[in-house]
């Protein structure tokens, strides 16, 4: 459906070439997804997981977006990577970076365990600063998407737009490899297991702190990556009234979707493309 709703929705975008990374050694996506996304021109590219780091929920996303930044640096200036999970609503004009933009990201949705400014980054994120080296300082504010806190630089890595020149996707897969099996961590992971679900987020932060400064980081509009599960967790002021005002978004599975669009308004054309992906009369 990401793939899909590119195709569908991204006007002079729309026929972007695309990439979708699948594990060397995982399930095999099946023939008859294959084919749709054979339809739909889209590549598929094999990524390879260290075993050791299968037990970190989300580590995949490290590996596979180094691979994807390898694949397609002597053919593309610009790269957005995007979570499967994933809808194109709108044009994403927006990835379009400007000159002298290196990083494009949304933040996190909620606090969670990110480090609130204003108070000392806890023993954790200190360890983070350290280990990717950055000052203090370079962590600068900024706010969650459902506003639970003013946090320090914290991005969400379901979608980030970056130059694949800058080698940053192979920076984040290279540090967290050698910080996922570090002695300084491991207290932290055998203690609350949110450290091993967001380590390759939070050292996503760390690698994109001590590569780049402020002005080259662009924070994308409350449109972008909408996280349609937190629809009712938002501030009203900042909550979109139809789906169709935004320009991508996020859910949690399709049965997530389905109930979410019972939450927010949805005009044509995209209410007709959800029901025929969905069923008729889920929207």
């Amino acid at each position: 459906m990401l793939f899909d709703s590119l195709r569908t929705f991204g006007s002079e975008l729309a026929d972007s070439p695309c990439v979708i990374l699948v594990p060397e050694k995982g399930e095999p996506l099946p023939d008859k997804t294959k084919e749709k996304l054979n339809v739909l021109d889209v590549r598929l590219v094999p990524f390879d997981l260290d075993q050791e780091a299968v037990r970190f929920p989300l580590a995949s996303l490290a590996y596979a977006a180094a691979r994807a930044e390898r694949q397609v640096r002597d053919e593309a200036e610009i790269l957005v990577w995007m979570n499967e999970d994933t809808l194109i609503v709108k044009p994403p004009v927006d990835f379009l970076l400007e000159e002298g933009i290196n990083f494009a990201y949304r933040p996190v949705h909620h606090t969670k365990i990110g480090s609130v400014y204003g108070k000392p980054p806890d023993d954790f994120w200190s360890l983070i600063y350290q280990h990717c080296g950055v000052e203090e300082d370079k962590a600068f504010p900024m706010e969650t998407c459902t506003r639970d806190n003013t946090i320090r630089a914290y991005f969400n890595a379901g979608l980030l737009v970056i130059r694949p020149e800058q080698h940053l996707l192979e920076k984040w897969l290279d540090c967290f490899k050698k910080l996922y099996q570090h002695p300084d961590f491991q207290p932290f992971f055998k203690n609350d297991v949110l450290y091993m679900i967001f380590m390759h987020q939070m050292v996503l932060a760390g690698v994109v702190l001590s590569t780049f400064e402020q002005q080259e980081l662009l924070e994308l509009p409350e449109s972008v990556n909408y996280p349609l599960h937190l629809h009712q967790d938002y501030p009203i002021e900042y909550r979109p009234q139809v789906l169709n005002s935004l320009i991508t978004c996020r859910y949690e599975g399709i049965e997530d979707l389905r109930n979410s669009l019972k939450t927010i308004g949805v005009e044509e054309p995209l209410k007709g493309w959800l029901n025929e992906r969905l069923g008729p009369g889920e929207v």
